[in-house]
């Protein structure tokens, strides 16, 4: 059995050596409760890349809490001045956006030229259905310019993940462990893995003991991705379960980037 220091050692060296990127970051000058916060930006992306992440996709907590429109143009204007563009930022939608016709797709494509390559809809937040008659229109302008959805398991139910995988076939829905962990719901990421291969799981909250592998052996895990719900969260949290699990080498890698530059429109 490998002692401590080895284990650590061999992780530091696969991590060193992989290409890791970030699905799941969050820009957050108000968050103030963790061990490590910044009100800096630069600072921020410094640490990240200090961390071993090449790249990643930035959620800013304005639009996700406060008003999406404002918080999709911080976000902007912030990526903006980022020299390395291997990071992008995740826009924060809500119902009328699709009601504006045209101009719904026009303000999607308007954040895509400005580096956003994911969405996400916080539906108990801003008070909405999911339902088609709400979202519709901004699931089908997402599916038709390939930009993926992420919701928190916290805002939208299983069933409403199921229906959208089934009404949008080329709208990739990934899931997030917002809060609560996933070993709670265990029987329904798998169930719906199994069924759509549209959905895919973001790993920060998969936490079970030797769930890898056991996912391995259930569903696959094709449809993982690294996300580490950074500052919130340590990074390693995430990744040392991968490292450890008796996954290939490939396959290790396409959790902690490879499926990501697939899937997402890098």
């Amino acid at each position: 059995m490998k002692s401590i220091q080895e284990r650590s050692d061999i992780f530091k060296k696969q991590m060193k050596e992989s290409d890791v990127f970030d699905i799941d970051l969050w820009w957050d000058p108000y968050f103030e409760d963790g061990f490590v916060t910044y009100k800096d930006w630069d600072k921020q992306m410094a640490d990240c890349k200090a961390r071993g992440i090449n790249g990643g996709i930035i959620t800013c907590r304005d639009a996700a809490f406060i008003d999406y429109k404002t918080g999709n143009d911080l976000l902007a204007d912030l990526l903006a001045k980022e020299a390395d563009k291997n990071f992008y930022g995740c826009m924060v939608l809500v119902p009328e956006v699709g009601y504006a016709d045209d101009k719904g797709e026009a303000y999607v494509r308007d954040l895509m030229a400005k580096g956003f390559v994911a969405a996400r809809l916080f539906p108990k937040t801003y008070i909405h259905s999911m339902q088609e008659y709400a979202i519709g229109p901004i699931l089908d302008t997402l599916e038709k310019l390939g930009v993926p959805l992420m919701l928190w398991h916290t805002e939208a139910s299983w069933d409403d993940m199921d229906r959208i995988c089934d009404n949008h076939p080329n709208l990739n829905v990934i899931v997030e462990g917002h809060d609560r962990k996933l070993l709670y719901h265990a029987r329904d990421y798998v169930g719906l893995m199994r069924k759509h291969k549209n959905f895919f799981v973001e790993n920060h909250n998969l936490v079970l003991f030797d769930e890898y592998n056991t996912l391995k052996k259930m569903c696959g895990v094709d449809q993982l991705l690294y996300g580490s719900y950074f500052p919130y969260n340590e990074p390693n949290f995430a990744l040392y379960p991968v490292a450890e699990s008796d996954l290939t080498d490939e396959e290790k890698a396409n959790i902690l980037a490879g499926t990501a530059r697939k899937i997402f429109p890098l």
